[in-house]
Order: structure tokens, then C-alpha cells, then sequence
């Protein structure tokens, strides 16, 4: 497994304050600095990767989210110079890349993956013809729900796929069988297509 080590200082490099985020914007002396390329999407929220970088507490990266764009959003900076500001827009924008890849656990495997040189594709298949047979078919059952309850029992259904799935997602990444790990993200890729299927003919069934 990749090694996720922490690029990034916890005091300011101008004044020493120590800084309220791991990221380098000081709202004591107005100091702000790019993160390097290499910084992981864990370090920018100061979350732990080690022992199972997938194994995330969604409601500690929530708040640390709204910490960091507290100090890095942009508006924050326009009196600071266009420099300082330029440099707020890019960490806002790393800030929400990584916010919104470590909060959903496909992303989150897809990144990991990407750390561990198994990148996903667009392209990515399942060799498992019982596997997207069921999904083909699940989805015809979705565009003949005739009520909200038929529609409901694939929904759950699916919804109890889809948390068997992430688990095995984590028990892969901690075991680190990558080649497995990528071949569970895409099934979770098919299951959460199956998900906004059934969301959509919610939506009409309500209209």
C-alpha cells in the first residue's frame, strides 16, 4: 500500500501560530501557501490512512471540511492581494476534491486505487454474467414498477447490495488485494447506477 505521509506543517511558516487547519492559510499574520502536489486527500483534513485508508468518519471529515474552506475560501482573501487570492481559489478547489472523494465510498476506493497504481476506467467490465444479468434485469423491474411499494422492495434490495459491497470494499483495501478492490468499486459502480434508476422512476411514479 501506497504510504500516505504528511507534506504539511502545523504552524505558519511566516509567524509560527499554530495554524487552526492542516492547511497552510494563517488568519493571524494572513500567510498562505500552496499544497504540495503530492499532499493526500487524508492529510488535507488531518484524518488517518493507516491502518485501512478507506475506513473514514465521515462526520469528522464533515467538520474539518468546513474548518478548511473557513480558512481558504476564496472571499476570505480579497483583501489579502490577488496573489494570496489565487493561491485561496486553489486550495478551495483541492479542499472540495478531496472532501467529495473521501465522503462517497466509490470515489474514495477510486482514489485509492489511483494511489495504489489501479486506476479505474470508464471501460472497467465484469467478467460475471450472473452478475449483470441480475443488474439488466433489475433495472427492467425499476421501469415496470407499476406503485412506490413495488418500487420500494428493488430499492432496499439493491440499497443491501450496495452496503455488502462497500464492506467488501474495506476488508479488500485492508487487505490490500487491489486487483479484488477494484473488481468490488465496479460493482458498486453498477449498483449505484441501479440506485439513480430507482431514484428517477421515483420521481415519475410521484408525478
Amino acid at each position: 500500500m501506497r504510504r500516505f505521509l504528511s507534506t504539511l506543517a502545523s504552524r505558519c511558516s511566516s509567524c509560527s501560530h499554530t495554524l487552526p487547519t492542516p492547511l497552510p492559510a494563517c488568519n493571524r499574520c494572513g500567510n498562505i501557501s500552496p499544497i504540495p502536489p503530492s499532499t493526500s486527500f487524508h492529510d488535507i483534513f488531518a484524518l488517518p490512512s493507516r491502518p485501512n485508508p478507506f475506513v473514514v468518519d465521515t462526520a469528522l471529515l464533515k467538520r474539518r471540511f468546513r474548518e478548511a474552506q473557513a480558512v481558504c475560501h476564496p472571499d476570505s482573501w480579497t483583501s489579502k492581494g490577488q496573489h494570496k487570492q489565487d493561491i485561496a481559489q486553489s486550495l478551495s478547489s483541492r479542499v472540495n476534491e478531496a472532501y467529495n472523494s473521501l465522503l462517497h465510498p466509490l470515489r474514495r476506493a477510486e482514489y485509492i486505487l489511483e494511489q495504489n497504481g489501479l486506476p479505474m476506467d470508464e471501460n472497467d467490465k465484469l467478467d460475471d454474467l450472473e452478475f449483470i444479468t441480475e443488474i439488466m434485469e433489475t433495472r427492467e423491474s425499476i421501469d415496470e414498477a407499476a406503485n412506490a411499494d413495488e418500487l420500494a422492495r428493488i430499492v432496499d434490495k439493491n440499497t443491501a447490495k450496495i452496503e455488502e459491497t462497500v464492506g467488501a470494499l474495506e476488508r479488500g483495501v485492508g487487505a490490500q488485494e487491489w486487483v479484488s478492490v477494484k473488481e468490488a468499486a465496479v460493482r458498486l459502480k453498477y449498483l449505484e447506477g441501479i440506485g439513480a434508476a430507482g431514484a428517477q422512476k421515483r420521481e415519475e411514479l410521484v408525478d
